[in-house]
């Protein structure tokens, strides 16, 4: 009877600790479930690339083109003698300014006086005997043709008068328009020949900016459009295009372009560098970053954003630039832009995202 009690009391110890077992295992690992969704959403949020975002929102500026270009004077003639004969007077130096029709040099008159005044007093000669045959003629004393050949006589006298008197006005060579003397070619006792270079003349103002605008530029700039040159020392000059090339050059396939501005007084040369700066039509753009721009795999350059908790590339161009960045267009109005992270994402990626 004792040996059957001792055999229970074990077969129900077995029992306890087996049944204790089980319960302990049934609850090894497990969690409430909506502590386990949260720590595997917590997983998968770690797992996604983190990057830093910021919010931009594009504004309008106008769109601004940029190129190298040069002073030129706005024109140059070659001041040529018109009559032959020697510089007997210089009126003006080589680098002095000259008005419309300032005498530059004198050429010696040489006979011309003389004939003047023999010209003179034969139309006056001529004046009177067509007086005269016209008077008999209205006395039916002279005829027709008599009177029609003192009539040519007449004009013929005034012609060589009107002659000398023009070959007289042109030994005082003269600036035909306002400008400096840039070269003088003759000295005191030349002898000059008709055509004849005698001097230079460039006229300064305006001051003409010369510059080679691209292909694709051209079409953004229009004659009388405004724009301005910067020149070495920084002074910036203000004007408006007044030429612009209709045929590219067929090495560079740029086209001349030519912005006029104002210079009293020629206070500047021609012959500076200078950067053209020309102003276009309204562009909506957004200010970034170069360090935000990237490069994808087909060359192209854009931004890389975040639409819906995803990574997007946007191809853009770039239309100027400013103290703050580039100015670029192809984005949307408002975009939420990579700062930082963007060089580890795809387009197409989920993200996790830190706004600034």
């Amino acid at each position: 009877m004792e040996s059957r009690s001792r055999r229970l009391s074990v077969y129900l110890a077995i029992g306890i600790i087996a049944v204790v077992s089980l319960w302990m295992l049934s609850g090894l690992g497990s969690e409430p479930p909506a502590q386990a969704r949260t720590s595997s959403a917590a997983s998968a949020e770690e797992a996604l690339p983190l990057v830093r975002t910021e919010r931009r929102e594009a504004v309008d500026i106008t769109r601004e083109i940029l190129f190298s270009g040069r002073t030129e004077a706005n024109r140059s003639i070659d001041i040529k003698a018109e009559t032959e004969g020697s510089v007997v007077a210089i009126a003006i130096e080589r680098g002095a300014r000259a008005a419309s029709g300032q005498a530059i040099l004198q050429l010696d008159l040489r006979d011309r006086e003389a004939r003047l005044a023999q010209a003179q007093a034969l139309v006056k000669q001529r004046e009177a005997e067509q007086q005269a045959i016209a008077g008999l003629r209205g006395q039916q004393f002279s005829t027709e043709i008599q009177t029609a050949e003192a009539e040519a006589a007449l004009a013929s006298a005034r012609a060589s008068e009107a002659n000398i008197e023009l070959e007289l006005a042109r030994t005082t060579v003269k600036a035909p328009f306002p400008g400096v003397v840039q070269e003088r070619l003759v000295e005191l006792g030349d002898f000059v020949r008709e055509g004849d270079v005698v001097a230079t003349l460039v006229d300064l103002d305006p001051l003409i900016v010369v510059g080679e605008i691209n292909e694709r530029d051209i079409a953004h700039v229009q004659a009388g459009g405004r724009g301005e040159a910067r020149i070495l020392d920084g002074e910036k000059l203000e004007g408006s295009i007044r030429y612009i090339s209709s045929v590219a050059d067929t090495a560079t396939r740029t086209f001349q372009l030519e912005l006029a501005v104002p210079n009293p007084g020629y206070r500047l040369q021609a012959g500076l560098t200078a950067e053209l700066r020309l102003f276009s039509d309204t562009v909506r753009v957004h200010t970034l970053s170069p360090a935000l721009l990237s490069l994808a795999d087909n060359g192209s350059v854009g931004v890389k954003v975040v639409e819906d908790g995803k990574a997007r590339f946007y191809p853009v161009t770039i239309v100027g630039s400013a103290q703050d960045g580039m100015h670029v267009t192809g984005l949307p109005d408002s975009i939420e832009v990579i700062t930082v992270g963007q060089g580890y994402v795809t387009d197409g990626q989920q993200l996790g995202t830190s706004s600034e």
